[in-house]
């Protein structure tokens, strides 16, 4: 089963802002402002585990850099965190769900024997 992660309105109107004002930073690298760009597209909606993962470190990386302000990189940290959090508690709850019957392991599979 994948992880997905859906934020609020509010949450995704906060990010998007943070992840605008991020992307206008002078030291932004390409690849940077590629993923900010992607990820600012994709908030809204239903964001797969790794996408989550990888804007998490983005923002991360940003606390590293001097362009963004103090309150910038501050909002950067406390995003990164926060994104890792609900990755971690989304996939801790998947994990604890028992298998469905759509299960497609090795009995299934004509493996086991």
């Amino acid at each position: 089963m994948i992880t997905t992660i859906s934020l609020s309105g509010a949450q995704v109107t906060q990010l998007v802002e943070l992840l605008t004002v991020v992307a206008a930073a002078a030291d932004t690298s390409d690849e940077d402002l590629y993923q900010l760009h992607y990820s600012r597209s994709q908030v809204g909606q239903l964001m797969p585990g790794v996408e989550v993962l990888v804007l998490a470190g983005v923002l991360a990386d940003m606390t590293d850099r001097p362009g963004p302000d103090p309150a910038t990189r501050n909002a950067c940290r406390w995003w990164s965190t926060e994104l890792a959090r609900v990755l971690s508690v989304a996939s801790a709850a998947i994990s604890q769900q028992p298998p469905s019957s759509t299960d497609h392991g090795p009995q299934a599979l004509g493996l086991a024997a």
